[in-house]
């Protein structure tokens, strides 16, 4: 439905790229931190898919911490993404930095300023333009990998049952890419994007009311919304010549 891409808030990811996948096998430790060095989810998920596979060439215990390092960061940043796109300008600086560092604190930040956030990401895939898929977050998830992954990034035994332990090297590459397969997997399929309720239209509005109240399935939903589609759009044009003709 493309007259409703002005509704929505998008975070562009990998997915609406044209240039082909960045591939983060056999790549040195040099690479890995000077090249493609960025700081969005993406950017340090690839950073610790790099070092997993650098650590598991090299044995590498050194390796598999900095990706367990890449990939907490990636599941905060990438929460924060959600917050952006989904509340802008009504987070509070101050109230983020009382949960920075902290996925399920900043996750609940989401849940309180969007409520029915979880049904409101089902409308927006639903609703979603063509060619625009949007990927549905999962934040318990995400703050469950944030704690797992944090075992490797913390004192938690003796050197001999831990970093010299061949058994516990081969325990946490699988938990670390566990959790970065996931957001890679994510990012690269699909967008982390949300409607703007206060920019929908009253019939879409309306609708999603519906929905959220349980009233009507998502089916009848993206139903009655096709059936409203050139009502909207002949509205969107009229808004749009009356702009220009300004």
């Amino acid at each position: 439905m493309p007259v409703l891409l002005c509704s929505f808030a998008i975070n562009n990811t990998l997915a609406e790229s044209n240039m082909a996948l960045p591939s983060f096998s056999n790549r040195t430790p040099n690479e890995i931190v000077t090249n493609l060095n960025h700081f969005e989810s993406s950017g340090r998920v690839f950073k610790a898919l790099s070092w997993l596979d650098y650590a598991k060439n090299h044995k590498c215990v050194s390796a598999l911490e900095y990706a367990a390092l890449e990939t907490r960061l990636a599941i905060e940043q990438l929460i924060f993404e959600q917050l952006v796109v989904g509340v802008g300008t009504k987070l509070d600086a101050s109230e983020y930095k009382k949960c920075s560092g902290d996925a399920g604190k900043l996750a609940a930040i989401i849940k309180r300023l969007i409520p029915k956030y979880d049904l409101l990401i089902e409308f927006t895939k639903a609703m979603a333009p063509a060619g625009i898929p949007i990927t549905k977050w999962d934040n318990r998830k995400l703050d469950a990998f944030s704690g797992k992954v944090s075992n490797y990034l913390h004192w938690s035994g003796g050197l001999d049952t831990t970093v010299q332990s061949a058994a516990w090297f081969e325990k946490g590459v699988p938990v670390v890419e566990e959790a970065a397969q996931y957001i890679w997997s994510g990012l690269t399929t699909g967008n982390t994007g949300v409607m703007s309720l206060d920019r929908l239209e009253p019939e879409i509005f309306e609708l999603w009311v519906l929905y959220a109240s349980g009233s009507i399935s998502l089916d009848d939903a993206v139903l009655h919304a096709n059936i409203l589609e050139p009502m909207l759009q002949e509205r969107l044009a009229a808004k749009s010549f009356g702009a220009r003709a300004k």
